[in-house]
């Protein structure tokens, strides 16, 4: 039982977790009770958008495709021009429920954010300064909405604060205009609703707007954007890029994280294209669209912020970590290195050439004994050979001889019957004389 316990608690710890983290990882959207929300979603879609709330999907609030958007539900709406533009964001015209709200491309869900509606006594989203004028800051890129509750019977227009006869937006009974990036809701306006929609926040933006009605001022508000932090990690001797983004006089200011005695404070000024910086900066320093230090060093590790003279808002921090460059080896360790180098060259060459010179006396080795033993087969062959030789002359000579001696008997053998020949010759003619001298006696009896 004890472990069963055991194992729910964990189980029920990594839900927390989980949840926690998701919870975490959602966009948070607050407004004011009734306020004008916009919620933020950057991504380029070339299907149907649908906004819902998350734990109804089935219930579309707004939906756009590429021909037109249509607000399902009164009080959402998206804009056409922006949707295609990637810029999906949903505009609640009037907030008062809390709720996850989901945006959906084709069948994905892209975005989740979370909208936090509060409570007016417990304070407000928007503050003012001392001067009355309430200001919104928000992050560079999301849209800001510029609030303004008050009733218009004429003609409601927002302009920037030194630039009156400019209109960005208006509206009247029947209609609103607005130039591209402005805008104004006009269910709202005809409701008292006289906000100020601005669907991309730039630094050129960061300004002060007024909104009046027929010339009369109603609300002044100041949009601020949020400090951009950057982590720059680079190599000693590369050059630092810091943007200034803002036309205004803007001052460069450095905080070392050594405590070595590197200066911090304020290196550099900037105003127009007048460039102003310390004496040890000056030869390093360049202006074009951005300041450039040249030759960074890891001693140059720290904080860069970018600070608006006038107002004296941080425009960019940067937070630089130059890697420092590998020691150098002194000269005696590098003469000590290649001496060791070479005595192990020599070394190596000294045992290649052993083994080659014992490689070579066994090949020598195997080489005499193939001659050796070529020429023993040779005297073998030329002991043969001469035998061989030897003996057919022997066959030869008493071939001759046996020739020589058939000739003399052949010869002897012609010289018996020829003297054959001339004794039956002679034994005829002495028969025949003896014949005669028979018949000449019987003859005589």
């Amino acid at each position: 039982m004890q472990s069963w316990s055991s194992a729910h608690c964990v189980l029920i710890l990594l839900i927390i977790t989980f949840t926690a983290v998701y919870v975490s990882a959602v966009p948070l959207v607050k407004v004011k009770l009734h306020e004008t929300a916009t919620l933020p979603c950057y991504v380029s879609c070339p299907d149907v958008v649908r906004w819902t709330v998350s734990h109804k999907p089935r219930d579309v609030l707004a939906e756009c495709d590429q021909t037109s958007c249509r607000s399902v539900k009164e009080g959402y709406q998206m804009i056409h021009d922006q949707y295609l533009k990637g810029n999906l964001s949903l505009i609640i015209t009037k907030a008062d429920l809390s709720n996850t709200h989901t945006c959906e491309c084709g069948k994905s869900e892209i975005c989740d954010v979370y909208l936090q509606v509060e409570d007016p006594e417990k304070g407000t989203e928007n503050s003012r300064n001392g001067d009355g004028m309430s200001h919104v800051k928000v992050k560079l890129h999301d849209s800001a909405t510029l609030r303004c509750s008050e009733r218009c019977s004429g003609l409601g227009r927002w302009t920037v604060f030194h630039k009156p006869r400019d209109a960005l937006a208006e509206c009247n009974q029947t209609s609103c205009r607005s130039k591209e990036g402005y805008l104004i809701i006009h269910d709202q306006y005809l409701k008292g609703n006289l906000s100020l929609i601005i669907t991309d926040t730039d630094f050129s933006k960061r300004t002060s707007y007024t909104c009046d009605c027929d010339g009369k001022d109603l609300c002044d508000v100041a949009l601020k954007i949020e400090t951009v932090n950057t982590l720059i990690q680079m190599k000693s001797s590369e050059s630092l890029v810091l943007n200034l983004d803002i036309s205004d006089p803007v001052e460069v200011i450095y905080n070392s994280r050594e405590t070595s005695g590197t200066f911090s404070g304020q290196i550099c000024t900037v105003d127009g294209h007048s460039l102003e910086c310390k004496p040890e900066y000056t030869q390093r320093a360049s202006l074009t669209s951005a300041l450039e230090l040249r030759e960074m060093k890891s001693s140059d590790s720290g904080v860069y912020t970018i600070r608006d003279t006038k107002t004296k808002e941080d425009i960019r921090v940067y937070t630089v970590n130059v890697q420092a460059p590998q020691a150098s080896v002194p000269g005696w360790a590098t003469a000590l290195i290649l001496l060791t180098v070479a005595m192990l060259a020599v070394m190596v060459l000294v045992l290649v050439l052993l083994i080659l010179r014992r490689h070579d006396q066994r090949f020598k080795r195997t080489v005499g004994e193939d001659v050796l033993e070529r020429e023993q087969t040779g005297c073998k062959e030329k002991t043969i050979t001469e035998s061989l030789a030897s003996l057919e002359m022997t066959v030869g000579q008493i071939s001759g001889q046996t020739e020589g001696t058939e000739a003399t008997l052949t010869q002897r053998l012609v010289s018996v019957q020829k003297l054959g020949n001339q004794n039956r010759d002679q034994i005829k003619s002495t028969e025949h004389a003896l014949k005669e001298i028979l018949d000449y006696l019987e003859a005589t009896v």
